[in-house]
């Protein structure tokens, strides 16, 4: 459970809730992508919910980094996001 107060997508109005369908909309070729239930993990992006727009660039800045071009695969960055995560102790 985060400090940081986080608006969920079910909870979200006006210019999240179109931050929140952006994002879906953009991911939604992912494999990985699953209906989130009400007690999934906090995503890093989700952490900007107070600020809409900043919610956005986050998540554009860690689709780029993640899925943009790259001379690492997408499953050796994942491995690396995975490693990191891991190391932190961090579930995301």
């Amino acid at each position: 459970m985060p400090w940081i107060r986080v608006i969920r997508e079910d909870e979200a109005e006006a210019e999240l809730r179109e931050v929140y369908r952006k994002i879906k909309e953009q991911r939604k070729g992912e494999k990985i992508v699953k209906e989130r239930s009400a007690d999934a993990p906090i995503s890093p992006p989700m952490l900007h919910s107070l600020n809409p727009k900043v919610m956005w660039h986050t998540a554009e800045l860690m689709w780029e980094i993640m899925r943009g071009d790259s001379r690492l695969t997408t499953a050796q960055r994942e491995m690396i996001a995975t490693v990191t995560s891991a190391a932190l102790h961090c579930r995301f």
